[in-house]
């Protein structure tokens, strides 16, 4: 597996289960008030800049006839102006600012793999619903060990910036006003229950924000064949900044982004970056997201949480109260062997929950 497997190898088993969803009412997703599931969730955009203006005349005359004047106030031009400035910032707000940002990520609709949206959950012949477990979960990298009772896996693309917010990437810092709850959930899972052995983490490189995804994704999965997966997925989160494809997951760049990493085979990284070896791997990571998401919740976005937890080791009724108390949406396995949680990534939440299963 990445990240765990000696230098050279790599785990390739696959999990494909499905899950009954119970009556539990789904949380709404953490979003900003104004993005709603049709809607592309973007950082705040900066400050407006102050527009300077030198007047208007304050006469205007017709040609071949005595003056006519039109007298207009300093006060109403400023209210012009102000009401024009408004309007440009509502409509700034609905495009997304005009398209000129583009944050694609947090709850992103997207196309189905076939062709159209399906409706959360899959139905069986006798009316039961089912979740989905990815099929390759097993294949993911993993952090922990892979008997943990209780197992959290994040969906997320190395450029989208809720995905930096929730790591923990150093700019997000200046968003904490807006963004506190789900800065730096990853990094505080890490220290507080993957170190301590009460949870294990695997991290599903997904790549739909562009060409620099893609390669992100590969970089990372070449530092995976040599035992280096995380330290090349922290690189990655701590270069990140919010523009999309500007440049800085080029190839060239994540070779630099990766030449701090201790112990780790340059020539063989680079070799495999440029060649782009694991981008089959990318893409089924990114295909079983897709799928899964739609299966599961109607709907693909990132950065997405589930906790897949081991019923030999906790109870339904311990997973039902932790997951009606969090508003998370959960289900058990046909054969009661695991409990599928599809949480938030903020975090006071999410450790509420792990709180109340792992102990």
């Amino acid at each position: 597996m990445f990240g765990s497997a000696a230098p050279g190898q790599m785990e390739t088993r696959g999990l494909r289960k499905s899950v009954r969803i119970s009556d539990t009412k789904p949380k709404g997703d953490l979003l900003p008030d104004n993005v709603g599931p049709n809607t592309v969730a973007k950082p705040p955009d900066e400050p407006a800049k102050v527009v300077k203006s030198e007047g208007i005349p304050d006469t205007a005359t017709k040609s071949g006839s005595k003056p006519n004047t039109v007298t207009m106030s300093k006060d109403m031009v400023f209210g012009l102006v102000i009401a024009l400035l408004v309007i440009l910032l509502a409509l700034s707000v609905l495009t997304s600012g005009f398209g000129l940002v583009k944050a694609n990520c947090q709850v992103v609709q997207q196309n189905n793999t076939d062709g159209g949206a399906n409706p959360p959950a899959n139905a069986s012949a006798n009316g039961t619903t089912y979740m989905q477990l990815p099929q390759l979960l097993l294949e993911a990298p993993l952090m922990g060990s892979e008997d943990s009772a209780v197992t959290v896996v994040e969906f997320s693309d190395f450029q989208c910036p809720f995905c930096g917010m929730a790591w923990g990437s150093p700019w997000a810092d200046e968003y904490a006003a807006s963004y506190g709850p789900i800065l730096g959930t990853v990094k505080k899972l890490e220290t507080q229950y993957v170190a301590t052995g009460k949870i294990a983490f695997r991290h599903f490189p997904v790549a739909f924000l562009g060409d620099e995804s893609t390669y992100a994704s590969n970089a990372a999965l070449c530092a995976g064949a040599q035992g280096k997966y995380w330290e090349m997925h922290d690189a990655i989160f701590t270069a990140q900044t919010p523009e999309e494809n500007s440049g800085k997951y080029s190839k060239e760049n994540l070779k630099l982004i990766a030449q701090n990493i201790s112990g780790l085979d340059m020539a063989a990284f680079g070799s495999c970056v440029d060649g782009d070896t694991y981008m089959d791997a990318v893409d089924g990571f990114t295909t079983d997201w897709n799928t899964v998401s739609y299966a599961n919740s109607g709907k693909a976005g990132t950065p997405t949480f589930y906790v897949v937890l081991d019923a030999s080791q906790v109870t339904e009724a311990e997973v039902s109260a932790a997951a009606e108390a969090a508003g998370y949406q959960w289900g058990a396995t046909s054969d009661n062997k695991y409990y599928l949680v599809v949480a938030d990534p903020e975090y006071a939440v999410l450790k509420g929950f792990i709180d109340s299963v792992a102990g």
